[in-house]
């Protein structure tokens, strides 16, 4: 799930840009050679060839929290001016499936639609693609993912009768392109997944302070290279505060004058194609947007300097996802 941010945190974080101590001292200048809008840069998402824009859009924080039809497309219009081409939803947020419906409509071309499902068998799956295809109006969507993989039972899902094959039905019947996991605990479930060679790409918790009490770069990232999967980051500002997204006041767990950084950091991991955030108004795009087009990889100062706040707030943190 993507994590989502106040307005006042971002704000407060993209004002600050130069201001931190962590940022070294050529951020200034850096964010001076800003882009234009409507161009990010694009990397290609493993196998599947497709080259998606590095900031992707996640949808929950709007769908959960029930915003209206016209706050939601104002922010995807947004999205889509800033060069956004990567969305992430799935048949819980809300009606965020049938709220994308109209802008489906008139840019699909521009848009690689994600959604999710949970189902465990073949015919439940095909069912849950079926859904979210009625919902979102559309024959196909670019990927769907089985999402919270941690929960899976992986004996049964390389059955005939389990879940892979109902994505790959729906494959074979061209309502999917891409097949991919997605989760958010229990890395060894995603390595046995993704060793099988049967998944295209895999979105997982990544940011600086959960490596520390995780797993999930260290051991997804090397299996992901070796299949040559595309690697998309969730909660890369760290989720929402207690993992609530069915409420307007959720902000993320990293605070505003954060956020530069972060997004900063998990666009430097290696293999990471994407990094989803999610936000609740056009502001928020355009500052995450703003950040993304003007990112550069931290340099060993600020890398350091990044692990060690981490390691301090992961001790903060705690563990936060089930551990099933």
């Amino acid at each position: 799930m993507s994590q989502p941010c106040t307005r006042r945190e971002f704000l407060v974080g993209a004002g600050r840009l130069t201001g931190s101590t962590l940022l070294g001292a050529g951020a200034m200048s850096h964010l001076a050679e800003t882009s234009p809008p409507g161009t990010l840069p694009r990397r290609r998402l493993g196998r599947t060839g497709v080259e998606v824009s590095i900031l992707g859009m996640g949808l929950a924080p709007l769908g959960m929290a029930n915003y209206p039809p016209h706050d939601f497309r104002t922010v995807v219009r947004t999205a889509l001016d800033e060069g956004v081409s990567y969305f992430d939803v799935q048949p819980n947020y809300g009606e965020a499936e049938k709220y994308l419906r109209p802008m489906l409509k008139e840019h699909r071309a521009q848009l690689f639609v994600v959604t999710k499902t949970w189902e465990q068998g073949k015919q439940a799956v095909m069912d849950s693609i079926a859904g979210s295809l009625s919902r979102l109006d559309v024959p196909r969507v670019d990927a769907v993912l089985l999402n919270n993989i941690g929960d899976y039972d992986l004996r049964r899902l390389f059955r005939a009768d389990g879940a892979l094959a109902g994505l790959k039905e729906a494959r074979r019947r061209g309502q999917v392109r891409f097949l991919g996991l997605s989760g958010h605990w229990r890395p060894g479930h995603f390595v046995q997944a993704l060793e099988s060679g049967e998944f295209d790409i895999v979105m997982a918790p990544f940011n600086f302070v959960d490596r520390h009490t995780y797993g999930f770069e260290r051991d997804i990232l090397p299996v992901a290279a070796k299949h040559d999967v595309g690697v998309v980051a969730m909660k890369a500002l760290g989720g929402a505060v207690g993992l609530k997204y069915d409420t307007r006041q959720q902000r993320a767990m990293l605070r505003g004058s954060q956020h530069q950084l972060a997004i900063r950091y998990v666009l430097g991991l290696p293999q990471l194609c994407c990094a989803v955030i999610g936000c609740k108004n056009a502001e928020e795009v355009r500052l995450a947007a703003r950040v993304a087009r003007d990112h550069r990889a931290l340099n060993e100062i600020e890398q350091a300097s990044v692990l060690t706040l981490g390691r301090k707030l992961a001790a903060e943190w705690g563990a936060r996802y089930p551990e099933g």
